[in-house]
């Protein structure tokens, strides 16, 4: 990671992103409650999806097209970018034991 700026930078936005919109409530509570993002994401880290999708969404907006360039200067950048991304904010649901 010290070596890697975008490993770096991708740490950082996913700090920053992973509760975007988060309910107050775990996922299983989500389940119970059947709130409508629930069967979008097949009733699996519903809040860490959801967090995911809607940065994702905001940072490909156009405005942020020069700030994409400099950091993922190749396509191969930017999926590997999102790849870290949503590797480390799935990694915050600590209770889906298959992302163990």
């Amino acid at each position: 990671i010290p070596s890697d700026p975008l490993t770096q930078f991708a740490c950082v936005f996913s700090a920053l992103i992973h509760d975007i919109e988060h309910q107050g409530v775990p996922n299983t509570q989500l389940v119970k409650e059947k709130i409508p993002i629930v069967s979008k994401y097949n009733e699996r880290s519903v809040a860490e999806q959801n967090s995911v999708d809607l940065a994702w969404k905001l940072f490909m907006e156009d405005k942020y097209v020069d700030l994409r360039r400099e950091l993922c200067g190749a396509d191969r950048d930017l999926r590997r970018f999102r790849q870290l991304v949503v590797n480390s904010v799935m990694a915050t649901d600590i209770m889906d034991v298959e992302l163990k």
